[in-house]
């Protein structure tokens, strides 16, 4: 079958507004691997209802299949829509972590065929097989279907028993008009249960990890494709400090010299300081380390399952090796500690000590996720204009602070936070550009935001949505 598979085009906010264009979602790359290797043509293209008609023609695709997240869902409902009226005898599908927790929503918004629960390695090759066969509703749970008044096949979440055959991404699968930058997926799934993440629900709490040689094979392949800088795609790189450690050494073993980012814990940093200098010393560059807030009361509301203290010596080992260091910050609660004292507090507390880069987000209940339940039972969720679910908004009625207060200390915590630092930004720029952790175009995006918010006036959100 011939399968056009679409990442969303969008002027999303939030973080992402810092990349240059859209990025393809890793995902969905993987789902296009897999219905390769079954067989059938697969192609990925980012795309909107503005274009889709194109690729449609060019591609002559049997089905449709689209990945997105809660920011990006009103792009892709759209376009599902589109297609569902300009062209009926298409399938379509729609998977990621949105859809799988609000499946029941999408379809019934969206007229969408099936909705893909979980992770679609094998449920969406069986699902080609029966549709080749001429069975529209096979019984493949994860892939789930509306039919006679009930949903199908929406008992569970599909999850892979096992990672280590996941299906290797090739150049081929994307159209030749787009790019991507391949990232490295050692494991999936996160042990910890924050209450602001979906990961932990997405994967039932399972946590896979791939052997040492797959993940060498496959830094091994993007070499000879010319990359030699790579991000970590997992939750948390240093789950498995074991397995981390003999990573490295075979790095070394292979002479492969290549730079690469990762995410990591702050109980990870503290109590293994040397795994986190060897990363350095075999070409780790940058590590993300969410702290969300420096409040106790806060921290024990999100089950980080960190302290104050191991928080002060995390930022002590990473300022000592050569490596950049993210940290980030979340505004807002969701309970009690929402207050104009707390939130103030916060900000201080990022703004008194040296971390390194801190990225600000204001606290999103992402469905899925212990949040999002608590905060939809007690009726304090604003509205589900999925757009605004892109972690610059204030989507929930906080208890001590209006939502619109709430958003209004974004701006005014990166200026603080930054502000604080003075001159030491020099340095801070200049060692990150250097290593390969940062792009210089980052941080003019990130300049260019502030600038747009602070001296011209305009509102931070406006001034984070893409060109």
């Amino acid at each position: 079958m011939n399968i056009l598979l679409v990442s969303p085009k969008a002027q999303t906010g939030g973080l992402e507004s810092l990349r240059k264009g859209n990025q393809i979602l890793q995902g969905v790359l993987y789902v296009a691997a897999a219905a390769k290797v079954s067989g059938h043509k697969p192609i990925v293209v980012i795309a909107d209802k503005s274009c889709i008609d194109e690729y449609v023609q060019q591609y002559r695709p049997q089905i449709i299949g689209v990945s997105c997240v809660s920011a990006t869902y009103p792009i892709a409902a759209e376009l599902l829509r589109y297609v569902k009226a300009r062209y009926p005898e298409l399938k379509t599908i729609i998977g990621g972590h949105h859809a799988t927790f609000m499946y029941k929503e999408v379809i019934a918004e969206t007229g969408v065929d099936y909705v893909c629960r979980g992770e679609a390695e094998q449920v969406f090759p069986a699902l080609l097989e029966s549709l080749e066969q001429g069975e529209p509703h096979p019984a493949i749970e994860g892939i789930v279907f509306f039919k006679d008044g009930a949903y199908h096949n929406d008992g569970r979440i599909a999850i892979l028993e096992d990672i280590e055959s996941i299906p290797k991404i090739t150049r081929d699968l994307v159209a030749p008009e787009f790019s991507f930058s391949p990232k490295i997926v050692s494991s999936r799934g996160c042990p910890f249960n924050c209450s602001f993440c979906s990961i932990s629900a997405f994967y039932g709490g399972k946590y896979r990890q791939r052997s040492v040689e797959s993940v060498i094979a496959d830094i091994k392949d993007y070499i000879s494709w010319g990359y030699d800088t790579f991000w970590f795609h997992d939750d948390n790189l240093t789950v498995d400090v074991n397995w981390v450690s003999s990573f490295c050494d075979k790095l070394e073993q292979e002479k492969l010299k290549i730079s690469y980012n990762c995410m990591s814990r702050v109980d990870t940093i503290v109590k293994h300081p040397d795994l986190i200098k060897r990363m350095a010393e075999t070409g780790c560059r940058l590590i993300s380390i969410g702290i969300e807030s420096g409040i106790p009361e806060v921290l024990e509301r999100m089950h980080k399952k960190i302290n104050i203290s191991q928080i002060m010596k995390a930022i002590k080992i990473m300022n000592r090796l050569s490596i950049s260091h993210n940290w980030y910050m979340i505004l807002g609660s969701g309970d009690e500690y929402d207050t104009p004292r707390h939130i103030e507090q916060n900000i201080r507390f990022f703004s008194s000590l040296p971390f390194g880069y801190v990225l600000i987000s204001i606290l999103t209940p992402f469905p899925g996720t212990e949040l999002f339940s608590k905060l939809q039972a007690e009726g304090r969720i604003r509205h589900y204009n999925w757009a605004d679910y892109d972690v610059t908004h204030c989507v929930y009625e906080p208890l001590g602070i209006s939502h619109q207060a709430l958003e209004r200390y974004l701006p005014k915590a990166y200026l603080k936070v930054y502000l604080s630092k003075g001159w030491k930004l020099i340095p801070l720029f200049v060692q990150s550009f250097r290593r390969k952790a940062i792009r210089p175009a980052m941080i003019f995006s990130a300049l260019r935001v502030m600038a747009a918010n602070v001296i011209l006036g305009k509102d931070m959100n406006s001034a984070l949505k893409k060109r």
